[in-house]
């Protein structure tokens, strides 16, 4: 079940799941096995400290015991009778105010039994006899302090105001001069207060610092993990839009990993299958164009001799009738569409055996400026502003002058189409990069709607009326021919932009 789940995720959702734990779980290992150590050191410092506490106070106080007694026995040998009673009564009251004010902790204090149990010196209950109280458990503590002189003793104890017994803890010595147990006492909970809260914090610290650690490492794991796969992403989409036909695109390649290797490979197969494709059309397309030829052959000796005789004796009866006679219109038609008639046929031909251009160093402004001054003049251009913008200093280039001129002439014609109701056409030259020079056709006509800018270069393609279909096709051919490219940008109802880049001298890159 649980592989099954794997398997379905994704890879950075993998990624994730195996690598946070080996990096999560050592953090808290660590962080929890420095905490422990902290905390035990801590506590055993604070302890040994608090009991440190408690040792010095049971010294001090018989410290406190010892001058008390050697300066009454200086004064005994001075002082004798009443005096060294009175003396005595108030040096020692004085004595037991000072141990009593001794505060241990909140609630720990001092006190002093006699070697019969009696408390000499205690905050409440002095002059009283405990040598048999007993500890909330049934011990006689006291008995055991007596008996064992020196040590520590730890017993429950429950005052009248608590609710349940609690832990107190007793550093006791014994004072050999009046056979005394000075003892010193404290509540456990108040004892250990420090540590516990030094122990509390130090948890605390541990859980926010496994907190914070864990949360910056998520973000690591997770910033790698999206390194890691995003190349494998983009891959991936790549790959899609191969399958579905795209076989222009092409994966990143970055870096010199194995990641980018496989990215290089994948782009030179697609750069493989496309030439395979492009081959496949080009040997079809020859196909094509020899099945064309030869019947374009037969076609153009079949046809063109029968056009010959109409438009011959179609020129003879125009020529014979009055323009207003009524014969006369039906006779221009004729002739008319016999042209168009011959023009197809010369298209196909065209079409079909395009020479191979004979190249010549040529001024391509100059070239365009004649194309430009003739195509003003074109009966389909009525409306239409030719506007020039040649780069002054523009490389000569190496071209077949006679059928650069059928395309700038087709171009400008087309674009004359375009605009029925007059525009203007800029027609523009300037160097383009990579030893180029670039022509851009740009009018203001009517545009080229999307579906239509996919085929616009198929042959037999068109969306005039009275079109062929062939005159881009053979445009763009004797472009590929030169060893250029043609594009075409169009926005319906802003016009349309036919950019020609041309080489400068293709022979150089055979």
């Amino acid at each position: 079940m649980f592989n099954a789940l794997i398997l379905k995720m994704k890879l950075r959702s993998k990624l994730l799941l195996l690598v946070l734990p080996l990096v999560i779980v050592p953090i808290i290992v660590v962080a929890l096995i420095t905490g422990f150590i902290a905390n035990q050191k801590a506590y055993l410092g604070i302890t040994q400290t608090s009991k440190d506490d408690l040792q010095h106070m049971a010294e001090f106080t018989i410290d406190l015991l010892r001058s008390y007694d050697k300066q009454f026995q200086d004064y005994r040998q001075a002082i004798s009778g009443d005096l060294e009673t009175e003396f005595s009564s108030e040096a020692f009251t004085a004595l037991k105010e000072k141990i009593k004010n001794k505060r241990v902790g909140k609630t720990g204090y001092i006190y002093c039994i006699d070697k019969n149990g009696i408390l000499r010196i205690h905050p409440e209950s002095e002059g009283k006899n405990i040598i048999d109280a007993k500890d909330s458990n049934g011990n006689p503590f006291i008995r055991e302090m007596l008996e064992n002189k020196s040590g520590w003793i730890r017993y429950p104890w429950k005052n009248t105001t608590d609710s349940k017994p609690r832990m107190k803890i007793v550093r006791y010595e014994h004072f050999k001069v009046w056979d005394w147990i000075v003892a010193v006492s404290s509540y456990e909970d108040e004892f250990y207060k420090e540590a516990n809260s030094i122990k509390h914090n130090i948890f605390v610290s541990t859980l926010i610092l496994i907190g914070i650690v864990g949360f910056i490492a998520t973000l690591l794991v997770f910033f790698a993990s999206t390194v890691a796969t995003n190349p494998i992403t983009h891959m991936i989409a790549t790959i899609r839009k191969v399958r579905k036909g795209d076989m222009d695109a092409r994966m990143e390649v970055v870096g010199s990993d194995e990641l980018a290797e496989m990215a290089a490979a994948f782009n030179r197969m697609t750069d493989i299958i496309q030439r395979n494709k492009q081959m496949e059309n080009t040997l079809a397309q020859q196909g094509k164009m020899a099945s064309l030829g030869v019947l374009s052959s037969g076609v153009a000796h079949e046809i063109n001799n029968p056009l010959g005789v109409i438009l011959g004796y179609a020129a003879y009866l125009e020529g014979k009738l009055p323009p207003d006679d009524p014969n006369y219109k039906y006779i221009h038609e004729i002739k008319r569409e016999s042209k168009r008639c011959k023009k197809i046929v010369q298209d196909l031909l065209s079409y079909a055996r395009t020479p191979r251009p004979t190249l010549e160093l040529t001024d391509l402004n100059e070239l365009l400026g004649e194309i430009v001054e003739f195509a003003a003049n074109h009966t389909d251009m009525r409306g239409v502003k030719i506007v020039s913008g040649f780069e002054k200093g523009l490389p000569k280039v190496m071209l077949d002058g006679d059928q650069m001129r059928q395309v700038a002439i087709n171009l400008i014609l087309n674009a004359g189409g375009a605009m029925p109701e007059g525009g203007t056409l800029l027609v523009i030259t300037e160097v383009g990069p990579e030893q180029t020079v670039k022509i851009s056709f740009r009018d203001t006509g009517n545009g080229i709607p999307p579906e239509s800018l996919e085929k616009i270069f198929e042959p037999f393609y068109t969306t005039k009326a009275r079109g062929t279909g062939l005159g881009l096709a053979i445009t763009r051919q004797i472009v590929e021919m030169h060893h250029g490219e043609i594009k075409i940008e169009s926005e319906p109802g802003k016009g349309t932009t036919v950019t020609v880049t041309l080489p400068i001298d293709y022979e150089e890159l055979l």
